[in-house]
């Protein structure tokens, strides 16, 4: 798959890295929705045979250098002392700690030291700096310097994670001699590029085509080809109904009703909308089923069956409500609210979009603050106008 090739460069790329003598740092930049995925790649690679290298994990926030120093110390210390037999057996010794030294100095010392003494068979010994927060971007900044001027040891490595779009660490990544970057990220029309191509070649197994087909019918509806799309995901469910893949058969269904629906064809999308929702209930698919009844109740309520329209939107808004889908009952209830103003309406129509509102307001992690901004300040503005109309107080 496109994708598979592309996340076995990246790998490919860090264990170069972690296998020449120099430099000391890496700095991955990512995207916060792709850091899951690296971080369970690097620990799958850490959990095979091959894997020469000692990986040592630190997701401690950085609140300034002097603590995360001595956190990173710690993470340290709790790895010897959790492998102290095997370390024994092996003949090596990490020696004492420098405590007369600040803690920058007191972490690269011990960690220089037990690089030093690993067996040649060990490869290096690597700290894979991910924190979970930054409080201090310049201190964070100073502090990887650090580790990059003072680092002596070949067999000392750090990667360490930085945001893509506002990277803490551009400066020294460009400019230092003992640091360099690799970015993970594929833009979209290089990973178009790939699929079209995957699809192009016979080799592909069948399930590996069914999926470039869903990701090339993905790229034409966000390129507006609806043609496209339509004949793509026509393709790929075909093939997965032939090979009796049930989850498939349903995403490609869901995908294909959005595509009508957005071609301007509503009695189509709806009535493969309420395919896509027989195969979730049959399957159990809750995850996807919310998506399948809302978007049936959009296609419905465009061909102005609005009972029906009420009846589906219901069904996904349980549905979400039960997973504790905030931005999706928020959705649906928008929806909802919009079909009880074109029936006249208003107090009904305010009454849920004042309920969706709470929905986006009670979103509380972090990596969804943009979708709770926006879905709020969406809603406060038909509410207003609503009330500007005069149906409202």
């Amino acid at each position: 798959m496109p994708l598979t090739a592309f996340f076995s460069e990246q790998l490919d790329r860090i264990e170069d890295f972690l296998g020449q003598p120099a430099p000391a740092v890496r700095i991955v930049l990512i995207d916060p929705e792709m850091r899951g995925i690296l971080l369970r790649m690097l620990a799958g690679l850490d959990e095979q045979d091959d894997f020469r290298h000692l990986l040592i994990s630190h997701h401690a926030p950085f609140l300034d250098s002097a603590g995360w120093f001595e956190g990173l110390l710690g993470s340290l210390n709790g790895q010897i002392e959790q492998h102290a037999e095997a370390l024994a057996e092996a003949g090596i010794e990490p020696g004492p700690e420098d405590s007369g030294q600040p803690p920058p100095w007191r972490f690269l010392r011990r960690a220089e030291g037990l690089a030093e003494a690993l067996p040649e068979a060990a490869g290096s010994l690597v700290f894979l700096i991910h924190p979970d927060s930054i409080e201090d971007r310049e201190g964070f900044a100073r502090s990887i310097a650090f580790l990059a001027d003072k680092a002596t040891s070949a067999r000392l490595k750090f990667i360490v994670l930085d945001e893509r779009r506002e990277p803490c660490l551009a400066a020294l990544a460009s400019g230092h001699p003992n640091a360099d970057a690799q970015t993970f990220w594929c833009s979209p029309p290089e990973m178009e590029r790939r699929v079209n191509a995957m699809l192009e070649q016979s080799a592909a197994s069948p399930s590996d085509r069914r999926r470039a087909l869903m990701m090339a019918a993905g790229f034409a509806f966000s390129n507006r080809d609806y043609a496209r799309a339509e004949a793509l995901q026509r393709q790929q469910l075909e093939a997965a109904e032939a090979s009796g893949e049930p989850v498939e058969q349903a995403i490609g269904t869901y995908g294909l009703g959005n595509t009508l629906l957005a071609a301007g064809r509503p009695e189509e999308a709806a009535e493969v909308f309420l395919r896509a929702c027989d195969l979730c209930v049959a399957h159990g698919l809750n995850e996807l089923a919310p998506m399948a009844y809302a978007n049936l109740g959009v296609a419905l309520h465009r061909l102005g069956h609005f009972d029906q329209a009420f009846a589906a939107m219901r069904v996904g808004s349980q549905f979400f409500k039960a997973q504790g889908n905030r931005p999706g009952e928020a959705f649906v209830c928008d929806n909802l609210a919009a079909i009880y103003l074109e029936l006249d309406r208003p107090e009904d129509a305010a009454r849920v979009w004042r309920y969706a509102q709470s929905r986006y307001e009670g979103i509380t992690n972090p990596a969804l603050q943009d979708v709770r901004e926006a879905g709020s300040a969406d809603i406060r503005a038909k509410l207003e106008q609503l009330g500007q109309s005069g149906h409202v107080a």
